[in-house]
């Protein structure tokens, strides 16, 4: 199975906003969604709060047969209110082309 992870800044002011987002729709009532979403497109999905000095991250990880085509099909097929809390918290523009996916730099594994 391989696996991306990948860090995104919370913007400043924006951590309980995006909390409380996080709380319904990934850990309350919109969670079914939310995996039904991930098992389509074949990918198990964590998320992890990085509290730093110099400012707050979600860090992503994506396990799956294929998880960089998994992320493009959700970035695809993302509901538009989706789209707009991705700018709003973490300054991401989905209609622009995507950055550079993170490069694995280390494996104890291997």
């Amino acid at each position: 199975m391989a696996m991306i992870a990948m860090a995104l800044p919370i913007l400043p002011g924006k951590k309980e906003e995006w909390q409380k987002f996080l709380n319904e729709g990934f850990n309350g009532p919109g969670r079914a969604e939310t995996v039904r979403v991930r098992d389509e497109v074949g990918v198990h999905e964590r998320s992890f709060l990085q509290e730093t000095p110099g400012g707050d991250f979600v860090i992503i990880t994506l396990e799956g047969r294929d998880p960089l085509a998994s992320w493009a099909k959700m970035m695809e097929s993302m509901p538009e209110e989706m789209k707009q809390k991705a700018a709003e918290f973490h300054g991401m523009d989905l209609k622009a082309p995507p950055p550079p996916m993170p490069k694995l730099v280390f494996d104890s594994w291997e």
